[in-house]
């Protein structure tokens, strides 16, 4: 079992890119999060534990490097141009649900509460395989400018 990451920090790969779903309710009113969310948030999961098991009590820094993939319709051109980040993406799931179905599956995982994430950058661009990069690192307060 992991004591630490690394000193750079831990970074995996999380295949697609789904953002967190709106709660459903019951007949009965009782909310319950909608099954593809429950399975992406599973996948979140696995992929951290393949690399570590290491639960953090510090404060953390996160980034996210969310990747799409152009369409199949694009031309040859359209898709050059979009690999080279001429374009960045403007489709669905946005940033905030990104950020969300991350944190609350990687909470009582990576971390002990989702309130030790005190830094989080998001990154969206194309790429040629659409999925989603973690990067984890300790001591967020370490990267805030002083003075």
């Amino acid at each position: 079992m992991a004591t630490q990451w690394p000193d750079s920090g831990l970074i995996f790969e999380v295949p697609g890119v789904r953002g967190k779903g709106r709660p459903r309710f019951t007949r009965m009113g009782i909310a319950y999060t909608d099954k593809k969310t429950v399975e992406y948030e599973k996948l979140i999961k696995n992929s951290y534990l393949k690399h570590t098991s290491y639960i953090s009590d510090k404060s953390i820094r996160m980034s996210m490097y969310v990747c799409f993939s152009p369409n199949k319709s694009d031309t040859k051109k359209n898709k050059a141009l979009k690999l080279s980040n001429a374009f960045k993406p403007k489709k669905k799931p946005d940033v905030d649900n990104v950020i969300k179905v991350v944190l609350d599956a990687l909470n009582k995982v990576a971390y002990c509460d989702d309130t030790q994430v005190n830094e989080i950058h998001v990154i969206r661009h194309y790429d040629e395989q659409e999925r989603l990069i973690i990067c984890l690192s300790e001591n967020g307060e370490l990267f805030v400018k002083k003075g």
